[in-house]
């Protein structure tokens, strides 16, 4: 397939999953203003610190590191070697489709959420101030898991389920030089799963949409994106079930538990209170969120 029609592609399946929500947003549009919770947390002036430094060094990380070659790790673990026998497309060409296929639900997930739910749906619904604490919260979320999920896969060094194959035979697969070693965890399951964590944390507290049913519908919809991200993947022969799952974890973690707990109120009504700051040692250096949730 044509990079032209990679893109044809990937713009077909986002407008697809826009319309997906179509009328749900629709009906947002012609309700009541959305309104932020006196009770919640906006967003803090350490945050902005947290999420730009965050930003920053996961491009420093992604851009300026360099993944080992040979690779550190090479093989499945646990279910990995049947997942891939069970699930692995043989065709080269199959491959290739599914793998467009999952940079397209990928996309298209993190459209939806920090698209149409964090921006579309509130300025429609006259609240440009819940509009940027969702994006300020799309943006740390986002920094964070990019950063962790960087800079894994650049230090462990996991060799792609085909690397042995390619070995073997460079002809095995069209992308057997295509970051061979980048397995560990996956960054589309990262990336999409970090959008339906946050997909749920936002339309469970705010309810963009109107409905229960309709803002349970995004949460699963953005989830089935997630999953399917995550299975397409695997079929496509670039990350173990291992690889996504653990990026998965990261990213719907980090997604749902950062709004949650530092901004929107906790079961009782009292809203999370909480302090990010700085911690290192000899061999360590990250952030602490302490506080009460």
């Amino acid at each position: 397939m044509t990079r032209g029609g990679i893109r044809t592609f990937q713009l077909v399946a986002v407008l697809f999953a826009m319309a997906l929500v179509s009328r749900e947003a629709g009906a947002a549009e012609t309700s009541d203003k959305l309104e932020w919770k006196p009770e919640w947390a906006t967003f803090r002036p350490v945050e902005y610190v947290l999420t730009g430094v965050a930003g920053v060094a996961s491009l420093g990380v992604y851009f300026g590191m360099t993944a080992p070659d040979p690779p550190h790790w090479v093989g499945g673990i646990l279910f990995d070697d049947a997942a891939r026998d069970a699930l692995r497309l043989r065709s080269p060409g199959a491959r290739d489709a599914i793998r467009t296929a999952s940079d397209a639900t990928a996309v298209a997930s993190v459209v939806l959420v920090v698209g149409v739910d964090s921006i579309i749906v509130p300025l429609a619904r006259k609240s440009d101030f819940v509009a940027l604490e969702l994006t300020l919260m799309n943006a740390e979320s986002y920094a964070l898991s990019t950063l962790i999920t960087s800079a894994m896969f650049k230090t462990i060094g996991r060799g792609r389920p085909s690397y042995e194959d390619c070995q073997r035979n460079p002809n095995f697969d069209p992308l057997c030089n295509s970051a061979p070693t980048a397995s560990f965890p996956s960054g589309h399951a990262n990336a999409a799963s970090t959008a339906a964590g946050l997909s749920c944390a936002h339309h469970g507290h705010l309810s963009l949409y109107g409905s229960p049913f309709a803002d349970a519908f995004a949460c699963g919809t953005a989830v089935t994106l997630a999953a399917a991200t995550a299975t397409f993947r695997v079929m496509g022969d670039r990350h173990y079930a291992s690889d996504v799952l653990v990026g998965s974890i990261i990213g719907f973690g980090i997604g749902f538990a950062g709004p949650t707990l530092l901004h929107y109120s906790v079961p009782g009504g009292s809203a999370a209170s909480a302090a990010i700051t700085p911690m290192g040692g000899t061999a360590t250096v990250g952030f602490m969120v302490s506080g009460m949730f």
